[in-house]
């Protein structure tokens, strides 16, 4: 992620998460703007004869020229874009927001300053698919809530499952995903993985795949104007009675599982009442602190 809240470094806060004792060299080769203030950049191996490995769900440390303290950002590309192939080299995806974050801001020069630079990453992160504290056959509905740029960690996990084979993936997903939206002219196109979801959307093994998008900063006159929005998509906030509907029914809710990402005050909030529904307990809300 790359909102910061205080001057705790990414490394002082994640202190107590898994880490790879390896650190790789990567070339940043591709920078595309998503928005005013997101860019996804592609980072592939120097040796393509050694893939990195990582689990969905997971972060790197990324250590930049200049800088004493290394950036953490989270993996929004799947394991096996990491794997090379034929004519399809290996590589690592992030989605950087601009903010008064060092390493955020290294990463937001421009352009020709940084394409083609050499770095230094490492692997680590906790919040993961398949979780590392459940039993994954256990899972039947998934369910992930993502609020703006905490939907990074998230694209990864529902693109990686959705790749799987059936039987390898929770019968129903539930995804849901709020953010803001500006002005009376919606861009889709520049809403951070909605074409992505759309695409997964649209895939022929989607059919256990429900999307629900939630668009702040805009009116519903402004939802009907706009096109290429999911049909699910609501301007205003995701509600205590949307979580609860994504539940499903409270008698089969054993089999259930969320992951939330996103600010601190609606993970928090997110994260109590999901674990306090009928049904659910604590241990299958799981969440990813940023902070």
């Amino acid at each position: 992620m790359t909102v910061v809240r205080n001057s705790t470094s990414h490394e002082e806060r994640t202190a107590t998460q898994s880490r790879e004792k390896g650190i790789e060299l990567v070339t940043l080769r591709h920078i595309e703007r998503v928005n005013d203030t997101i860019r996804l950049m592609r980072l592939y191996s120097t040796r393509q004869d050694h893939p990195i490995k990582f689990l969905a769900g997971q972060w790197l440390d990324v250590f930049l020229p200049g800088l004493s303290k290394a950036g953490g950002f989270t993996i929004t590309s799947t394991p096996r874009e990491a794997q090379p192939e034929k004519n399809s080299p290996a590589y690592l995806e992030l989605a950087i927001q601009k903010s008064r974050n060092p390493p955020a801001q290294w990463l937001w020069r421009p352009v020709e300053e940084i394409l083609n630079q050499g770095l230094r990453v490492r692997v680590g992160g906790d919040f993961t698919w398949p979780p590392t504290t459940l039993n994954v056959d256990g899972i039947k509905r998934l369910v992930l809530v993502a609020g703006g740029v905490g939907i990074n960690p998230l694209i990864s996990i529902l693109a990686h499952l959705m790749r799987q084979q059936h039987r390898k993936r929770p019968d129903e997903i539930v995804f849901i995903y709020g953010t803001k939206a500006s002005g009376s002219q919606i861009n889709a196109d520049e809403i951070l993985f909605l074409p992505r979801l759309k695409a997964l959307l649209d895939n022929d093994a989607a059919s256990r795949l429900q999307l629900k998008l939630f668009l702040t900063g805009v009116s519903n006159e402004d939802l009907g104007r706009a096109r290429g929005l999911p049909p699910d998509t609501v301007a205003g906030r995701i509600t205590e009675s949307d979580l609860e509907e994504s539940l499903g029914e409270a008698s089969m809710r054993d089999g259930t599982v969320c992951y939330v990402c996103g600010p601190q005050v609606m993970t928090d909030t997110f994260v109590e009442f999901l674990a306090s529904r009928k049904g659910m307990t604590k241990e299958r809300v799981l969440c990813e602190k940023w902070w």
